[in-house]
């Protein structure tokens, strides 16, 4: 006789490891970084760079074309939990930089004053570090003078300075740019860079730099730590005994001592820690700030000062031009429909 009724299921059991993953996945701010309009190969190089200081939170091979609209790129970031837009912008006279928070905004837009590629950073350096393993994790971000409401001094012919708003609504843009640090949870080793971005309030400007972070076990003689790196062995061909090179000091002069910052770590023991910059280098002035994705209303200008009456006017026309668009898109929504019923 045939057994009746359904067959019975075994409910797989849930993984809290994969659902804590899961939503990390899900919270870690991710971006993508192109260029906009004709820009030179500087500017080309400079995308190119910023995308390695994102990784690997990053779409480094994100290939942008004359013909796509920064819709498309927002519709493309809610797919891929894409939380900001960076792009580079040049006109004949300045570079410029804007920062927008997918998909509702605000975005900050940065003229480049000046800006340093990471190739011309290290033909400077005798030693220059960093790898491919130094990009397999987030760099961890310091932010230094965009916390304090002390207004910056006016420049010559600067127009008007950050104030204490401007500069909170920067200082958080900046910071949603990276993960968070779980101090509980965070692993030293997995440290590998640092990103700086540092307020100037003389010159009211932002300075961005990006470092590779190298650490040392300290308190042991130098000749027994490089006799410990299996990268790469010292010769010892013309030592009598092994005790001639470590009490010798490795054979290094006193210029090649480092002069790395001591740390103390959980065991007890102390490590220095070593920053060298990998680049690139960039100094922002912030321009304009404005609601929505490079279309809303102005929140504030650096050249341009309106009256209550002309700001109403600007927020009028702003929703009139997003109305606009909501219809547009109903109505190709409609005839795409129609399309493909008569099809």
């Amino acid at each position: 006789m045939p057994r009746q009724g359904k067959k019975r299921k075994k409910s797989r059991p849930v993984n809290k490891e994969e659902q804590v993953g899961a939503t990390e996945t899900k919270n870690t701010p991710r971006c993508f970084v192109l260029k906009r309009g004709h820009v030179g190969d500087r500017i080309k190089d400079l995308v190119k760079d910023f995308r390695n200081v994102m990784m690997p939170n990053c779409a480094k091979s994100l290939r942008e074309s004359k013909h796509n609209r920064i819709e498309d790129f927002i519709a493309v970031a809610a797919h891929y939990n894409v939380t900001h837009l960076v792009m580079f912008t040049a006109t004949k006279s300045a570079t410029y930089m804007k920062l927008a928070r997918l998909p509702h905004g605000p975005t900050l837009t940065f003229k480049v004053d000046s800006f340093t590629l990471s190739r011309d950073i290290k033909a400077s350096q005798k030693r220059p570090k960093g790898g491919t393993r130094d990009y397999t994790s987030a760099p961890l971000q310091v932010l230094n003078g965009l916390g304090g409401l002390t207004d910056a001094i006016e420049r010559e012919g600067g127009g008007k300075p950050m104030k204490g708003p401007e500069r909170a609504l920067t200082a958080e843009m900046l910071r949603g740019l990276f993960p968070a640090i779980d101090v509980p949870t965070f692993n030293q080793a997995e440290c590998r860079r640092a990103a700086l971005f540092s307020y100037d309030r003389e010159e009211d400007v932002v300075h961005f730099r990006h470092f590779h972070v190298g650490r040392k076990q300290t308190g042991i003689e130098r000749g027994v730590s490089r006799l410990l790196k299996t990268a790469r062995l010292p010769n010892l061909g013309r030592q009598n005994d092994i005790s001639d090179y470590v009490l010798g000091g490795g054979g290094n002069t006193e210029s090649e001592m480092e002069d790395g910052v001591e740390v103390p770590m959980l065991g007890g023991n102390k490590v220095a820690v070593r920053l060298t910059e990998s680049g690139p280098r960039l100094k922002l002035l912030l321009v304009k700030a404005e609601e929505g994705v490079c279309g809303g209303g102005v929140i504030y200008h650096r050249f341009q000062t309106k009256t209550p009456t002309q700001e109403e006017v600007l927020k009028e026309r702003a929703r009139q031009r997003s109305k606009l668009k909501e219809r547009n898109s109903r109505l190709e929504s409609k005839a795409i429909f129609a399309v493909v019923v008569v099809v």
